[in-house]
């Protein structure tokens, strides 16, 4: 049978199905339609309201008549972001915190869920305990500063911004989740061969949990690369800046040379004024496109891992 025909019939049995529908099915499968579209909408027109600001021309930004598409062009805002050469360097600084913070992170993470998994150790229950209490409960930043600057002497170092979000307790309750889901018997029989539980875990339970993986290490990733909180408390010196606190400060001195304009009369005000607005959405978009870059080389995984790590507590 050819292919052609088998798309024939696929097609033909499915419009069969669509027919012997009942019209109250038919209805709820349009308002989920149009309730979808809307939700699209609604998560789409932020980001392209944010890139189109960031696009335009002084005197429709001034005149807050951007929506969907850049009025007129006006690139100033990429020119003094990527202009900047600190940028490059805050940039490097958050790339490697993510990409270490995210290595180190999986691998403590891994480390932490086995054992919830499948060890049979005395003292379990409260092993288990003990890493659901910090999911429950948080000291706050406080006592993070203090064990941070005089305790363990990280204050301006990247290690306190790689270590502070290495292990979660909500990542190790996924991944624990998901080793849950691999037959035990495929671990005791590892076992009997006389494997070690470390061998276990990386030779046999990592490799068989990608899909879970990169579903937490987007998370890490991410976390890192938006974090602004604890960059904020424990990083004082301008070498160790991470992107976020460049891109804050740079919004922040172009506020300040707006708010000291006598007036925004002139063409000269009106171009500093324009180009705060410019350079707020411009930083948003710098941001996120790293990002919206790194999500589709992953999301396979991710969906998987969220379904999959879901399925069994």
């Amino acid at each position: 049978m050819s292919t052609v025909s088998v798309s024939k019939q696929k097609k033909h049995r499915h419009e069969q199905d669509f027919i012997k529908r009942s019209t109250g099915e038919k209805v709820f499968n349009v308002v989920n339609i149009v309730i979808m579209l809307i939700l699209l909408c609604l998560f789409l027109f932020p980001v392209f309201n944010v890139v189109s600001i960031s696009l335009s021309d002084d005197k429709a930004v001034l005149a807050a008549e951007v929506t969907f598409y850049p009025i007129g062009y006006n690139p100033q805002a990429y020119t003094a972001i990527f202009g900047n050469t600190d940028l490059w360097r805050a940039a490097f600084i958050s790339f490697y915190v993510a990409i270490i913070g995210c290595v180190l992170g999986l691998i403590g993470t891994c480390v932490a869920a086995y054992p919830m998994a499948y060890g049979n150790f005395y003292g379990k229950k409260l092993y288990v305990i003990i890493i659901m209490f910090t999911m429950w409960f948080n000291a706050g930043i406080v006592p993070l500063f203090l064990t941070i600057r005089p305790q363990l002497g990280l204050y301006d170092s990247l290690w306190a911004l790689i270590l502070n979000s290495m292990i979660t307790a909500y990542n190790v309750v996924i991944i624990r989740s998901y080793f849950s889901s691999i037959p035990f018997s495929v671990i005791e029989s590892a076992r009997i061969d006389g494997a070690t539980d470390y061998r276990i875990l990386f030779q046999l339970v990592i490799p068989l949990s990608k899909p879970v993986l990169a579903t937490v290490a987007l998370w890490l990733i991410v976390g890192h690369w938006n974090d602004y909180l604890n960059p904020l408390v424990l990083i004082h010196s301008q070498e160790h800046k991470t992107l976020q606190l460049f891109l804050k400060e740079l919004v922040l001195n172009a506020e300040t040379s707006t708010s000291n304009l006598a007036s925004v009369n002139d063409a000269t005000n009106k171009g500093v004024a324009a180009l705060s607005q410019q350079l707020k959405n411009g930083v948003l978009v710098v941001s996120m496109v790293p990002m919206l870059v790194l999500y589709p080389f992953l999301q396979k995984f991710f969906v998987s891992g969220v379904m999959l790590g879901s399925v069994k507590g």
